[in-house]
């Protein structure tokens, strides 16, 4: 089977996803279809025409509504800044292709509601790039977790950690302003690890949160001093369904620090991702705090992490943690095109609506000094 796949945007996260499924034939990673670089959308056409055609891809056109309105085009892979994914999702939508979107899913959870709604409306196979959750690491720590490996959890704690905008030079960008973006680290960085929380632990109940902004000015690629409106820094405490509480931490500043990693407690052990590290499989401890290594077959039969351990590239064949991770990310999706169903597990768009009402519930908390704010799930 062929899929037509159409890409809106050619900024850094969508070459990203390019280097992925450009070597697709080149990785041995078993799927049962091939990817045509049918066509993509750009604000600016004549400049990336040469690179698009180079890339494969047999057309670029200038609108989304172009690139939806192709009757042999199957899926849209939305890779344009937060602001613009309602309106193209909404579009896409509505055209009938299935639908891969970055994160966040919108800038605040009303545009995400309503592209959950225009996605149902539609029927069409629709997915958010959580892509932290297609690693093996957290998939063998998914099944383990429900195998009852380290007993009932209690706690976690999760940092992602960038180092990138401490220096000033860094320029404005879409990313620093909050009406284009919807938040700063938090939004960022930060929805993939209120992902992990939900998705390996549950349902996320309360946040308290507290932002910062360090630098607070930047200057344009024109040179003119700018406000920075968006955080880069972010704290949280979060109460999960049963009884779990914990942290996490998301920055843009962690300088020396660079980080993506997540500790996890039970009242029979403790697991450890660390995926900047090795993505391939969490380190487990029993309540000793020796060193553990479950049971294969605990893995082995559980159909989520079995799938990711097919798709995800070899170390000899990897091209790097975020190719590979958005890579694998982008063929869970593919598949569920490919059978026809969503896949189990598959972050919906339904599921990235649910983040966007805890990151909405964190930026009230901070506004009010971290207050407690409920989650209305």
């Amino acid at each position: 089977m062929e899929i037509n796949y159409g890409l809106a945007g050619l900024g850094t996260i969508a070459k990203t996803h390019l280097l992925g499924l450009r070597n697709l034939p080149l990785l041995n990673v078993p799927v049962g279809f091939s990817v045509n670089l049918k066509a993509l959308y750009s604000t600016h056409p004549a400049e990336n025409l040469e690179i698009a055609k180079s890339c494969g891809f047999s057309e670029v056109v200038d609108s989304m509504e172009k690139l939806v309105q192709m009757e042999d085009l199957d899926v849209v892979d939305i890779c344009t800044p937060n602001f613009l994914h309602c309106q193209q999702a909404s579009l896409a939508a509505q055209a009938g292709k299935h639908i891969y979107c970055e994160k966040p899913l919108a800038n605040n959870s009303d545009e995400a509601k309503l592209m959950t709604q225009e996605a149902q409306k539609a029927n069409i196979i629709n997915q958010v790039a959580f892509v932290m959750r297609f690693n093996p690491a957290v998939a063998a720590a998914h099944a383990a977790i429900k195998q009852g490996v380290i007993g009932r959890p209690y706690a976690f704690r999760g940092e992602l950690l960038h180092s990138s905008y401490l220096t000033a030079e860094k320029t404005m960008t879409w990313r620093l302003e909050k009406d284009k973006s919807g938040g700063g680290a938090l939004a960022d960085l930060g929805i993939h690890l209120i992902d992990l929380v939900r998705f390996l632990l549950g349902e996320i109940q309360s946040v308290s949160c507290v932002t910062d902004t360090i630098l607070k000015q930047r200057k344009t690629s024109q040179g003119e001093l700018r406000q920075v409106n968006v955080d880069d820094w972010a704290s949280l405490s979060l109460q999960v369904e049963g009884s779990i509480r914990g942290t996490i931490e998301a920055s843009r500043l962690a300088v020396g620090n660079d980080a993506n990693r997540m500790w996890i407690y039970g009242d029979k052990g403790s697991l450890f991702i660390d995926l900047d590290h090795d993505p391939y499989s969490p380190t487990f401890y029993d309540e000793k705090g020796q060193r553990i290594y479950p049971d294969p077959k605990l893995l082995a039969n559980d159909p989520f992490y079995e799938r990711i351990a097919k798709l995800y590239p070899n170390p000899k064949l990897s091209q790097g943690f975020m190719v590979d991770t958005h890579l694998t990310s982008l063929l869970w999706f593919l598949s569920s095109v490919a059978e026809g169903k969503t896949l189990d597990h598959t972050p919906t768009f339904e599921e990235g609506h649910g983040a966007q009402l805890v990151l909405d519930a964190a930026y009230q908390s901070s506004l009010q000094n971290g207050a407690i704010i409920c989650v209305n799930l």
